[in-house]
């Protein structure tokens, strides 16, 4: 069972991001192993595309972060991560660039929020949410909300 996290760009040392991202990252290992892959900006959709294509790990379940995607509220969300996993075994997590990217081959669309965020910014938001719905997954405290 693994989660694969692909993002077009990299964290900034400033702004406190990179020690968001430990935080959770940290709290996901005892769930499930998660890689994160890393790719260049490249500057154009088609590249970035591309990039990412060649990124996606085989047989893993494909979700695209898109501004179009479905919306879940977190108990609902870790829904979708328990059949996935228990489904497939490995699910693969895209977030694209300042300029997006097109059609990765995603079998499923995922919204985190109705803004456009930058990659940095959402790639924590999605770290949280799958700490948040692993720890539902698992039963333990993180999550207080009783609303399905």
């Amino acid at each position: 069972m693994k989660i694969t996290l692909i993002t077009v760009g990299k964290l900034k040392s400033k702004g406190g991001f990179c020690e968001l991202d430990t935080f959770y990252r940290d709290r996901i290992k005892p769930y499930c192993r998660l890689d994160v892959v890393e790719l260049k900006e490249k500057g154009d959709i088609v590249s970035e595309t591309e990039s990412i294509k060649r990124s996606i790990p085989e047989g893993s379940f494909l979700i695209a972060l898109r501004e179009d995607g479905e919306v879940f509220n977190s108990v609902n969300f870790s829904k979708l991560i328990e059949r996935t996993l228990e489904a497939c075994g490995d699910i693969c997590f895209v977030i694209g660039g300042a300029y997006g990217y097109s059609d990765v081959g995603e079998k499923f669309s995922l919204s985190i929020a109705s803004w456009t965020l930058p990659h940095q910014l959402a790639r924590i938001v999605l770290l949280e949410q799958i700490y948040r719905g692993l720890s539902i997954i698992k039963g333990s405290k993180y999550h207080h909300s009783n609303f399905t």
